[in-house]
């Protein structure tokens, strides 16, 4: 369930933004921060950073 919705919040979430999960990480994104362990740890994830990441990896694996 994660990979489309994170697909749909990179189309259409600002670079502002920030994305908080809590029980699961998006498995393609590196949080910006965490907190918490276990069932009680939450990601924090800033689109602009992981829209960064993005678009290294497509750009690293064009060359």
């Amino acid at each position: 369930m994660k990979p489309p919705l994170a697909t749909k919040l990179l189309a259409e979430l600002p670079d502002d933004a920030r994305v908080v999960a809590g029980r699961f990480p998006f498995p393609s994104w590196s949080p910006s921060c965490t907190l918490g362990q276990g069932l009680e740890q939450v990601w924090a994830y800033d689109m602009k950073e992981v829209r960064r990441e993005a678009q290294g990896s497509v750009q690293e694996s064009q060359v």
